[in-house]
C-alpha cells in the first residue's frame, strides 16, 4: 500500500502464515511487491474489508481472493468524520464488495453497549461508503489475536497497534469460512 494515509500507521508487513489461512504481521512495513500484489486486483476478485472497531483504534484486514484474510493497518481513532475518512481511503483503494464489521455480542447473543456504538458508527460509514455492511460476531477475537502475538513473540510495544488488525483478520477469516461452508462467494 503506497497511499500516505496508511504509511503513517502501523502496517502489516513481512507476513507469516497461520493456521486456517490468516496471515499475521511480523515487524516492518509492506514491501513494494506486497503492496503491488494487494493493489492490483481484477474485477473478478473483488476484495472484502474487515473492521475491528474499538474506542481507541480500528483494526483493518483485507481479503483479495475471498480465501485468505490479511491484516492491513491500524487506524488511531480521532473523530467520527476523520475515522470515516480514513476508512474511505481504504475503500477507495481496495474497492471491497462488502465491509465485514466485528460486532461484540454478549454471551447470551444480546447487543452490548459497545456493539450499539459500532452499529451507530457503521450506519454512518454505510452512507458514505455506499457499500454493504455485514456484522459478524467477534467474541474472543482480541483474546485470540493476543495469543497469536505471544506465540509469534511480537514485541510488547507493537502489540497494542497490531492486536486490532490481527483481530480484524480473524473476524474476516471466520466470515470467509462461513461463506465457503455455505457455498457463497
Amino acid at each position: 500500500m503506497t497511499n500516505g494515509f496508511c504509511d503513517s500507521l502501523v502496517l502489516a508487513g513481512n507476513l507469516t502464515p497461520l493456521a486456517a489461512g490468516v496471515m499475521i504481521p511480523m515487524e516492518g512495513k509492506l514491501t513494494d511487491m506486497e503492496s503491488q500484489t494487494i493493489s492490483n486486483q481484477s474485477e473478478e476478485q473483488r476484495s472484502l474489508l474487515a473492521l475491528d472497531i474499538g474506542d481507541v483504534r480500528i483494526g483493518t484486514a483485507i481479503s483479495q481472493n475471498q480465501i485468505m484474510a490479511t491484516p492491513l493497518c491500524t487506524i488511531q481513532r480521532r473523530t467520527t468524520p476523520a475515522d470515516i475518512s480514513a476508512i474511505m481511503e481504504l475503500i477507495d483503494e481496495y474497492k471491497p464488495i462488502q465491509i465485514v464489521v466485528g460486532l461484540p455480542l454478549t454471551w447470551d447473543d444480546q447487543i452490548s453497549i459497545q456493539a450499539q456504538k459500532i452499529k451507530d458508527f457503521s450506519s454512518i460509514l454505510a452512507v458514505e461508503a455506499q457499500a454493504e455492511i455485514v456484522f459478524w460476531d467477534e467474541r474472543r477475537t482480541t483474546i485470540q489475536a493476543q495469543e497469536i502475538m505471544i506465540t509469534n513473540k511480537t514485541r510488547r510495544k507493537r502489540k497494542k497497534q497490531k492486536v486490532d488488525q490481527i483481530a480484524a483478520a480473524l473476524i474476516l477469516e471466520d466470515y470467509l469460512q462461513h461463506l465457503q461452508m455455505n457455498g457463497a462467494n
